[in-house]
């Protein structure tokens, strides 16, 4: 054989031996999650708000205009847009401005664009006013709101809860209440 087919035929089979060595380390490293990642997407954000829409959701016009008009008055939360919805995330302990968010697409003049259903989610307690009612305390902020327990909770909760409510009282001026939908310990 001459020296120059050897050479090729060398390389080649240490190509193909590299690759057989490299490629079962780099397919094991990457299909394992590390341990950090996997906790930090099961945890849940300090607060999220879902904005459900009926109309225009279709032309790159609107979804541009309604990811502008909330991010907008979100005041720091993640706006993500759904065929038919729009969430806000808060990843991190603050106020969450519900009315500004909410009425950024209830007042919009999109064409066809309306609010359809608020949902609100977040930790806090629930607390017994002196008059009897019911108020949801969000963590670590302090924001309040007049809550309706109904079959979804029995009362007070000792402790930090998870709470997914419906928003009520965003189509008028007056103050917002929630109904609770469900609540789970936090």
């Amino acid at each position: 054989m001459p020296r120059r087919t050897t050479v090729r035929f060398a390389f080649g089979a240490a190509t193909l031996i590299l690759f057989a060595l490299v490629a079962p380390v780099s397919t094991s490293a990457a299909a394992t999650p590390t341990t950090k990642t996997t906790a930090k997407s099961d945890a849940p954000p300090f607060a999220r708000v879902y904005l459900a829409l009926r109309g225009c959701t279709s032309c790159a016009h609107c979804r541009t205009s309604i990811r502008q008009m909330v991010r907008s008055n979100a005041k720091g939360g993640e706006a993500t847009f759904g065929e038919d919805r729009v969430e806000v995330r808060y990843p991190t302990p603050r106020s969450v401005p519900l009315r500004e968010v909410i009425h950024s697409l209830a007042q919009s003049r999109l064409h066809d664009l309306s609010v359809v259903d608020v949902l609100f989610e977040a930790t806090g307690t629930v607390s017994v006013g002196a008059d009897g009612s019911h108020r949801f305390v969000v963590d670590k902020t302090g924001q309040s709101f007049p809550i309706e327990l109904g079959s979804a909770a029995a009362g007070p909760t000792p402790g930090p809860v998870r709470l997914t409510a419906l928003v009520q009282g965003w189509r008028g001026k007056g103050s917002l209440s929630l109904v609770a939908r469900e609540v789970k310990g936090a």
